[in-house]
């Protein structure tokens, strides 16, 4: 008989499940030089996701998705993180008795590539599952890509009402080695509003999400304004077995960062798609300088139906923090992004 701490699974109901040990951690997530003691695991997922415009759930994919808490003076947040490497975080609060996972409603979110002018039949049609996190008492979205983004719970939540269109962005991304947007990767970007929480869904053509507040009015079809390029960012993050950063191996990641004034929201992307959304709070653009590292972590995560971490991947996840406003930047060594507001 196994005595492995167990998977919490969730599909159109939540599974409940046996509660994760802390012992876990020691497999789950390994410091490297300057990456400090591993983050406190709290508990994780099994979570099924069907593909856009399927309803049959014996044909979801499982994924994983762990929770884990970093308590480094200088990061700290509640971070989940999916088995593709897809990042998000919100602050430290309570952890309830319950570390479950209860299905909600689902999506099913059209997205055009970039260049592709109007909704067709070719247009990718991602699935999108929405869970209330028990554990978190929070929203969590999560793409058939494995892109996930959690959000408050609102006052009152529906289940039965479809997303609306809101608007849709297409803004350009540079790579570390390009200085200008000439040449630089266009994203498509779709934004929707569920209509049962009342968030925004930010969700790009690679499947990434990320979810913001919706603005009281919606902007104008005919008249939606352009993303405007803020400022950027070159990353480097470092693989889970990278001890240092080095000038020829370790990764570099390209970040924009926008401001939609459609939604009045700040939003960070990254050269592979990944995109984090935040409020459009003040900053200083006086303060030219690249952000500053703070901290850095290795996160194991399981695939879906694994029960245990041997088999876990780990990634490297670096922490920098956003010198014009104090936001805090989580990125993997997969590219992906999340941010943490100031």
């Amino acid at each position: 008989m196994r005595n492995r701490p167990q998977r919490r699974a969730a599909g159109l109901i939540a599974l409940a499940g046996l509660a994760f040990t802390l012992a876990a951690v020691d497999a789950a997530a390994q410091p490297n030089t300057d990456k400090g003691p591993p983050p406190p695991f709290l508990y994780g997922h099994d979570l099924k996701v069907r593909s856009g415009g399927q309803r049959d759930w014996d044909k979801a994919a499982k994924i994983g998705v762990e929770v884990y808490q970093s308590l480094h003076e200088n990061a700290k947040a509640t971070i989940g993180i999916s088995e593709g490497g897809s990042i998000s975080v919100f602050p430290i609060g309570p952890v309830g008795n319950d570390k479950t996972s209860k299905w909600l409603t689902a999506h099913d979110l059209r997205v055009r590539k970039a260049g592709e002018p109007e909704f067709t039949q070719k247009t990718k049609n991602w699935g999108v599952e929405v869970f209330r996190d028990l554990g978190s008492n929070r929203l969590l979205y999560v793409t058939e890509a494995a892109g996930v983004s959690f959000a408050p719970v609102p006052a009152n939540v529906a289940i039965d009402k479809g997303p609306k269109w809101h608007h849709a962005l297409e803004p350009k991304v540079r790579s570390p080695e390009q200085v200008t947007f000439e040449n630089a990767r266009r994203f498509g970007v779709e934004v929707s509003k569920d209509e049962n929480t009342g968030w925004l869904m930010y969700i790009t053509e690679t499947g990434s999400i990320s979810t913001a507040p919706a603005p009281s009015t919606p902007p104008d079809p005919k008249k939606i304004a352009n993303p405007k390029s803020a400022y950027a960012y070159t990353l480097k993050v470092r693989t889970a077995d990278e001890l240092n950063f080095t000038e020829d191996k370790t990764k570099k990641v390209g970040v924009e960062v926008f401001e939609d004034p459609n939604a009045n929201t700040l939003f960070y992307i990254s050269d592979v798609g990944s995109i984090a959304v935040v409020p459009n709070a003040p900053r200083d653009d006086t303060k030219k300088g690249p952000p500053l590292w703070r901290a850095a972590m290795n996160l194991g995560v399981r695939k879906g139906g694994e029960k245990d971490f041997a088999r876990a991947r780990k990634f490297g996840i670096e922490v920098f923090e956003d010198i014009r406003n104090g936001n805090l930047i989580f990125i993997s060594e997969t590219g992906a992004i999340a941010v943490l507001p100031k």
